[in-house]
């Protein structure tokens, strides 16, 4: 259960998030490689936690992560992580370069808007159902009346119904092989995705890919993606990362059950 009120009594940056995977690592690697000290509230999503009252309060849209910093919130994970490194001192997650950081911002829109979607949805069709089938379909209904945004309830219900098609599902995984191949390319030609250094365009990549070499070793493994897994192997071995990865993760073994499921599909 998430407290309330909405603003501490003491100055502070809390991090709203669920368990370090997708949008909630890739914020939890970019505060993480910051190395500014947070408050962590874990909000669990397979009890419907972003849609209680206290939450709802803090992030309208109940959606995870969510940023309170000195009672002022910001939500959306890319937009929180460029406020991260704008606003705290810390090793710098942006390039200087103008046109380097640019490309930073073309990486983090193309996840936001490609390659983050077409895993989602292939994650919902194969996950939903191991906390919606808990459910009778009264108590689901009344679940799904909370959520805020009518996007999000049809999502819910189709996913939880298995709703997607097979020329869905084939599609969405063509999208998510056409970014795997978009990163084996660029890390071809740069050590990392926007350049020289590491930064947030890698933090929001590998928030998406983290698991792929092990659960969908077809696609990204060291013949056919050599690039991307030794690009893999440096992040997982970055201290800000492992602390990020390593975060409580009460759900795990609800998502293993899930992802075993996806492995198929992304093969």
């Amino acid at each position: 259960m998430l407290a309330d009120p909405l603003y501490p009594e003491t100055p502070m940056l809390e991090l709203y998030h669920a368990e370090p995977a997708a949008n909630s690592l890739k914020t939890l690697i970019a505060i993480k490689e910051k190395g500014v000290p947070f408050t962590s509230h874990f909000v669990n999503l397979h009890k419907f936690e972003q849609h209680e009252p206290a939450f709802v309060k803090i992030n309208p849209n109940g959606q995870v992560p969510a940023l309170l910093h000195d009672g002022k919130v910001i939500t959306e994970s890319t937009v929180i992580n460029e406020y991260l490194d704008e606003v705290f001192e810390g090793p710098a997650l942006r390039p200087a370069d103008p046109y380097w950081r640019a490309r930073m911002r073309v990486w983090t829109k193309f996840v936001d808007e490609y390659f983050c979607p077409a895993l989602s949805f292939i994650a919902w069709h194969h996950m939903i159902r191991n906390i919606t089938d808990r459910l009778t379909p009264e108590e689901f209904e009344a679940k799904i009346a909370r959520i805020p945004l009518k996007e999000q309830q049809d999502k819910w219900r189709t996913s939880a119904r298995q709703g997607y098609t097979q020329e869905q599902l084939d599609d969405w995984s063509r999208q998510v092989r056409t970014s795997i191949a978009r990163m084996e390319k660029q890390l071809g030609e740069t050590p990392w995705l926007a350049g020289a250094a590491f930064s947030l365009a890698d933090a929001s990549c590998f928030a998406m890919a983290a698991g792929m070499p092990r659960m969908s070793p077809s696609l990204v493994n060291a013949k056919d993606t050599p690039k991307l897994m030794a690009w893999h192997e440096r992040m997982s071995a970055r201290p800000g990362v492992r602390a990020a990865l390593e975060m409580p993760n009460p759900v795990r073994e609800t998502m293993e059950a899930g992802r075993s499921k996806m492995a198929s599909v992304l093969s």
